[in-house]
């Protein structure tokens, strides 16, 4: 059985082959697509995002993940904040619904009630 821990600095050459692909990307494509008004809808962006995964789950499970993430990345889909998982899950490696952990909800208790008598116009 493969140790679940990854070892700084050591990355397989697939993953070597898909960072040096995403940094192309870029370096070339990326500044085209802003220019053109073409921009991503989450923090960090797509490529960042999956740099972050392939480095931290490898080339599996990272792509599979960035994946996932390019498909949130469309109309109607989800924005804001989206960083990549740090920690490897229990999962299979042939569960790939199940690589993304659930993202945190925020809590309501932090914003302050609708009907308080301070956010009225006067």
């Amino acid at each position: 059985m493969r140790s679940r821990e990854r070892t700084q600095g050591l990355a397989s050459p697939v993953s070597g082959l898909m960072l040096i692909g995403l940094r192309a990307y870029q370096l070339s494509l990326s500044p085209v697509f802003y220019a053109l008004g073409i921009r991503c809808r989450h923090e960090p962006t797509c490529s960042h995002y999956a740099m972050d995964a392939i480095r931290a789950q490898g080339p599996w499970r990272g792509g599979w993940l960035t994946l996932g993430r390019l498909g949130r990345c469309r109309p109607g889909g989800t924005f804001g904040l989206d960083p990549g998982p740090r920690d490897r899950n229990d999962a299979p490696w042939w569960a790939v619904w199940r690589f993304r952990s659930k993202p945190g909800r925020v809590s309501d208790d932090r914003l302050p009630p609708a009907n308080r008598a301070d956010d009225k116009d006067m």
